[in-house]
């Protein structure tokens, strides 16, 4: 008897396309969990900044709040600017230095309400971050 060789797949062959591409599909949730951790990065550095400048009202003395502009007073007695700068925030001591805070941001404004100070923070994403901060000082602007 002679047998020819038929082309063709064989029910193996189907089955382990299957489990192939199976197992590849099974890689795209933990894929695009990995791509949306910028949106993440972007939450956690507002947060720390939120927490920087809490400890910054807690440590010293409160001078002036304008929109886009916060001035406070060191026990040194030196003034401490956070301000926006460009696309960041930044931070000075006694008109000296450049430490940014926070990058990546459109806006930022201050406001003064009931010994609570206001920051609303819009990254250029157009996500907008609000937190209000006790003010400690006894001597508010």
């Amino acid at each position: 008897m002679d047998i020819e060789k038929i082309n063709g797949y064989t029910l193996a062959e189907t089955i382990i396309s299957l489990l192939l591409v199976t197992l590849l599909i099974s890689f795209l949730p933990p894929l695009f969990q990995l791509l949306s951790i910028d949106n993440q990065q972007e939450e956690l550095s507002v947060q720390q900044f939120f927490t920087f400048a809490s400890d910054e009202l807690a440590l010293n003395d409160l001078v002036s709040v304008q929109s886009n502009r916060l001035e406070l007073l060191s026990y040194h007695n030196e003034l401490v600017t956070i301000e926006r700068y460009g696309y960041s925030l930044r931070r000075q001591v006694g008109g000296r230095g450049h430490e940014v805070l926070l990058r990546n941001i459109e806006s930022v404004q201050f406001s003064l309400e009931n010994n609570q100070l206001l920051v609303v923070i819009t990254s250029l994403g157009g996500k907008t971050f609000e937190k209000r901060l006790q003010v400690y000082t006894s001597t508010l602007p």
